[in-house]
């Protein structure tokens, strides 16, 4: 070979090698890859988690606004189906024309109207499946319902979503406790009620858990009394308006 040959096939394989060098050296490896991967995962789960934590910050926010007004709503809600027990086991003894204008009235549609507030009183069966807080296909359909009663209704109102739950401790499922699936419950229909068409600024969710039970937790039908959500229609600048003001 010739060493002008021998000089070209040199630089030739020097050449080859740098190459060579440089397509390894620039390519990501297999950790580098699984890093990216994990990398990417991790992130999408903090974001998960970030948006959970926003999702109960503010379920907590508006359940704070709530909370003041809930004992003032129970006790009236306890004198109105008290005056219709009066009023079912025993005759009036005023004439009708001295009887007061507003009476509590069980609509047949289930909403109970008062002289301060109308409600209505959801079984938890009825919108969830036991332990959870995403709506069935029933649960669907009755909040659009519900959702066009109230806009047909009480569309210049205030809305309170009370959410309630029985007694019994979580085991199973994901929430920490009752309080956190009552409200979790209580912000669910809050949600659907808006994507129903209701104000955003009408609706105030709060929730009770356990701690406001309709019967005594002693039965199974008692408990199931107990799973609830309400729903008050309170006129602006009404009663709950001025209490929450007097805070």
């Amino acid at each position: 070979m010739t060493r002008t040959a021998r000089t070209a096939a040199t630089r030739f394989g020097i050449s080859l090698f740098a190459l060579t060098f440089l397509v390894v050296g620039c390519a990501p490896n297999e950790k580098d890859l699984k890093i990216e991967d994990l990398t990417a995962e991790n992130d999408q789960l903090k974001r998960e988690l970030d948006d959970r934590d926003r999702q109960l910050a503010e379920a907590q926010a508006r359940e704070n606004e709530a909370r003041a007004t809930i004992d003032e709503l129970n006790r009236e809600l306890a004198r109105a189906r008290a005056d219709l027990a009066s009023r079912g086991s025993s005759r009036p003894t005023q004439p009708i024309q001295q009887q007061p204008i507003q009476q509590p009235v069980v609509q047949a549609d289930g909403w109970i109207s008062t002289p301060s507030f109308d409600m209505i009183s959801i079984p938890g069966e009825v919108l969830f499946a036991s332990g959870k807080a995403d709506l069935t296909n029933n649960g669907q359909s009755t909040m659009a319902k519900l959702a066009r009663d109230i806009q047909a209704r009480y569309s210049d109102r205030d809305i309170f979503v009370i959410g309630h739950t029985d007694n019994d401790p979580i085991r199973k499922s994901k929430w920490k406790d009752n309080w956190e699936l009552g409200s979790a419950r209580a912000l669910t229909c809050v949600r659907q009620l808006q994507r129903q068409g209701v104000n955003g600024t009408r609706l105030i969710q709060a929730n009770c858990g356990e701690f406001r039970p309709s019967d005594s937790n002693a039965s199974r039908n008692a408990k199931a009394k107990n799973r609830r959500v309400e729903f008050y229609a309170v006129p602006r600048g009404g009663v709950l308006t001025n209490s929450t003001a007097r805070r």
